[in-house]
């Protein structure tokens, strides 16, 4: 199929392309008049963005000029806009002379966009020079004389071109919208009928055909099929989980404060509460709450849409009704007016949103090319009062055929809400609708309907109530609690766990453990301080201190695209690793945006999101508008050194390790959020973010960056993958990490330095230089000159005892040799002191005469031994 601008049908048809594109038309204005434009985007209008930009003969923006006034007089509006359902008619007013219009399309490429074209019915230019002459209304239109527009014609009429009016078609022939000529109309096929179940009555229920509509075949043929007859009776099956039939066979929700599997309803037991909700499983008629409807998606059709239900139950399922109408969606609508209410959760805080209710539906799809698709859409304006329009939100978006399959949507407010099931047929775009391409609901689920209270659908069961230690019952366990299946009270969960807020909170199995480097002591929520240790790959352990990261948020922005016009979008991100939440809320001008100015500025609130810049159409395109925030992280799962998480693995090309080997590989902490809900089929597993804390020991800022590989941030669009480069990603150098050099000594103060080794940081008191009193002698002089101190201090002590003590066996000797006669003189005194010991070093042996032979040997060689060490002096005269 063509993409960009086409013209098809007397319209002027924009489709989805990757490309900025834009459409330009001049008018020389011979006085002041005004641009008048219909158009109509996409309900998912916020993947593309249209932008009006006028420019006088000085290229001068209308826009900035309007801005300008806008704010001087803010009651004085020069541009108006009407709204006719999704069509939208918009005036901006001109100044004479020569103007050039410009629609400029942009597309946010990472938002899920819906194969739906922008269409512009009509553009009306006035202030130009009068025409000569009228031009003919083309083929299927018509108008009467004097008339300044052309009339479609309906289906069931055909006119040729310049017809003054439409004309009917023979019963034997068919026309459709805008037609120039009628058709045959052809036998009717088994295909022209299609089953219809009645109503349950008497306990039985049979199925009817009906006609296709619009109904153009003819039965009245030789050849035709003829209408088939009802299907024999057969007993009703059971009612839907939660209701009953009453009286008359049709099936009714229980009343209050009882349950059912689908036959009778009985009472809840005594400490229980109904769970209240929409289980539909079965599909003989069309359930309460429920309605259906089909709309034209071009403006030229002013008729109703008149098929019968867009919907039809068949039993088993609900199926998309055959219809040889053409471009129609086909819509299934789910009004929850009473809200939602889950009577055994706490009560949720600022910082904790717990789900109130989930929302499931199975289905499936069958179609003849991708072009089909089914949108899940939540009305926003549900729960809004005095709410005009309504303000779609696109949930989710499956486009051609899909085999059954399961989609579930979390409900986090109170509020009343409206959903919408719409199946768009392949070709509807164009006008070419494939008519055998249809959709099937087998199953919806809605859980906790209903205001606090009050009654909201039907019980299937009923939920056992815990027990407070006062005595209380069918009062919602705390925050971080869960009900023990046989005490029934409740219990806070176990350290570093907490309650997974989609459980029943009944039993330990509540509890889930926190990830990797979170903990938790509430139970509420996994938390860090920053303060953690991990385990390396190669099994080392180290330390990390992640504090400073608390409470700080980076922005980022990726890659510009640019167009051949020279305008520009990129992508721009706001990231914080720790709570509080960020939000990203759009910002943009009324004047700049079209299609999403008269909707409320879209905003999303986690830890991470994103953000498409566009540039407005100003003078210099200096300023830009922040358009489609998508939430990318709610809540960080894990902090850890692998680069696998769950279903997500980071590829060296991402980590940009080509260029290193196993050595030098820097060492990388992943952040892994946990993933988040997306509305794009390419993504089962949702959008998930990682940051990768990288060490850099040199680099003392935080520098947040994409992947040199993934631009825009993710190469898969599911994966987002940010690096963030720091020496604050580093572990924590332990004590045997670093080593101390110290400095010169000078002037007495010497500089103490800290040396860590690679891929380590040194954090407290370690991490400042310090300065201490010094010596002008190295450790080695000083300790030398200290063992040289000591030993000259031990031999002057040993030199004086020696000293002293030879003193005193100098002066016996003396007083000895000082006596003429030989003899012992007289004893004075004793020769020891009174504080010395007879040692056998100090005897001295006096003898006269020659030393006598001892008689006997023994005696002489005891003596010798006893005396070997005594002194022997002889006191004999030497002649």
């Amino acid at each position: 199929m063509r993409a960009g601008w086409v013209v098809k049908d007397g319209e002027l048809i924009y489709i989805p392309t990757p490309c900025v594109s834009r459409l330009s038309f001049s008018a020389n204005l011979v006085r002041p008049g005004s641009v008048e434009f219909t158009y109509r985007m996409p309900r998912n209008n916020r993947a593309l963005s249209m932008q009006v930009d006028i420019r006088n003969e000085q290229c001068q923006s209308y826009n900035d000029i309007a801005r300008s006034m806008f704010q001087k007089y803010a009651k004085k509006e020069k541009d108006e806009e009407e709204r006719n359902g999704d069509w939208r008619k918009r005036r901006i007013e001109l100044k004479s002379g020569p103007n050039v219009i410009s629609w400029i399309i942009q597309n946010n490429l990472g938002y899920q966009a819906s194969n739906q074209p922008i269409h512009i019915d009509r553009i009306d230019v006035l202030g130009l020079a009068f025409t000569r002459q009228c031009t003919a209304c083309p083929p299927g239109t018509s108008s009467i004389g004097a008339s300044a527009e052309c009339i479609p014609c309906n289906p069931g009429y055909f006119s040729s071109k310049g017809s003054a009016q439409c004309g009917r078609c023979p019963e034997s022939q068919y026309s459709g919208f805008k037609s120039e000529k009628c058709i045959d109309r052809p036998p009717c096929r088994v295909s022209d009928y299609y089953p219809v179940r009645e109503p349950c009555t008497n306990g039985s229920s049979r199925a009817v055909y009906k006609k296709v509509l619009p109904s153009i075949c003819r039965d009245d043929l030789d050849s035709a099929t003829k209408l088939p007859p009802p299907t024999p009776w057969k007993p009703c099956p059971k009612c839907n989980p939660g209701m009953e039939k009453n009286k008359l066979g049709v099936c009714e929700f229980c009343k209050k404060d009882y349950f059912s599997d689908g036959n009778s309803c009985a009472r809840c037991p005594v400490d229980t509460v109904p769970n209240y909700g929409l289980q539909y499983q079965n599909w003989e008629v069309m359930p309460p709450k429920l309605t259906t409807r089909c709309e034209y998606i071009s403006e030229d059709v002013s008729t109703t849409c008149n098929i019968g239900d867009a919907w039809l139950p068949s039993g088993d399922s609900l199926i998309s009704a055959p219809s040889l109408e053409l471009g129609i969606a086909f819509e299934l609508i789910l009004s929850i007016d009473e809200g939602f209410w889950n009577p055994l959760a706490p009560k949720p805080s600022k910082t904790m949103k717990v789900p109130v209710a989930q929302i499931t539906v199975v289905f499936e799809t069958s179609c003849a090319d991708e072009s089909c698709a089914l949108y899940f859409i939540e009305d926003m304006s549900a729960g809004t009062k005095g709410a005009r329009e309504s303000f779609y939100h696109f949930l989710a978006a499956f486009n051609g055929t899909n085999s059954k399959r399961v989609w579930s949507h979390t409900v986090t407010k109170n509020t009343p809400a409206r959903f919408m099931l719409a199946f768009l047929r392949s070709g509807v775009s164009s006008g070419e609708d494939r008519i055998t391409d249809e959709a099937r609901v087998y199953a919806i689920n809605v859980t906790n309907v209903g205001h606090r209270g009050g009654q909201g659908g039907g019980a299937s069961q009923c939920l056992t109530c815990p027990h407070t230690a006062g005595g209380e019952t069918c009062v919602p366990c705390p925050a971080g609690n869960y009900m023990h299946q046989v005490t029934k009270l409740c219990v806070s969960c176990p350290v570093n766990t907490i309650v997974n807020a989609s459980s029943s909170r009944v039993g330990m199995e509540s509890c889930i453990p926190c990830g990797q480097g979170l903990t938790s002591n509430d139970g509420v929520s996994c938390t860090s301080q920053g303060k953690i240790q991990l385990k390396g790959m190669s099994n080392e352990s180290f330390t990390y201190d992640f504090s400073p990261f608390v409470g700080r948020s980076w922005n980022i922005s990726g890659v510009r695209v640019f167009s051949r016009e020279g305008s520009a979008y990129f992508h721009f991100f706001t990231i914080s690793l720790f709570p509080p939440n960020i939000k990203c809320q759009e910002q943009f001008d009324n004047f700049d945006m079209i299609g999403i100015m008269d909707q409320e500025k879209e905003n999303v609130e986690g830890l991470a999101c994103r953000m498409t810049a566009l540039p407005t159409p100003t003078s210099n395109h200096s300023k830009n508008a922040y358009v489609t925030p998508l939430l990318m992280a709610t809540r960080l799962d894990s902090i850890s050194t692998s680069r696998k998480h769950g279903n997500s693995s980071l590829t060296d090309e991402v980590l940009e390790y080509d260029s290193h080997d196993n050595t030098s590989r820097p060492l990388d902490v992943f952040f892994w959020f946990d993933p988040v809900p997306t509305i794009s089929q390419a993504c089962p597993n949702g959008n998930q973010l990682v940051v990768v804390g990288r060490c850099l020991p040199t680099k003392k800022q935080i520098e947040m960056r994409l992947p040199h590989s993934c631009p825009d941030g993710t190469c898969d669009g599911c994966l987002f993958v940010v690096i963030m480069e720091t020496a604050e990603a580093c572990p924590v150098c332990e004590s045997n990490d670093y080593e101390t050099i110290n400095g010169e000594c000078k002037n007495g103060k010497q500089t103490i330095h800290s040396i860590p080794k690679k891929h380590c940081v040194i954090t407290g008191a370690a991490s400042q230089t310090k300065e201490v009193a010094c010596s002008v002698f190295s450790a080695t002089q000083r300790a030398f000159l200290t063992i040289l101190v000591i030993s000259m201090i031990a031999l002057s002590i040993a030199f004086i005892c020696i000293c002293r003590r030879n003193r005193r066996l100098e002066y016996k000797y003396t007083r000895l040799i000082e006596s003429h006669t030989g003899e012992l003189p007289a004893v004075e005194t004793c020769g020891l002191d009174e504080d010395d010991e007879d040692e056998d070093e100090d005897r001295v042996i006096f003898s006269k005469g020659r030393r006598s032979q001892p008689t006997n040997s023994r005696t002489t060689l005891r003596d010798h031994r006893e005396n070997d060490n005594a002194a022997f002096i002889s006191l004999d005269s030497e002649d």
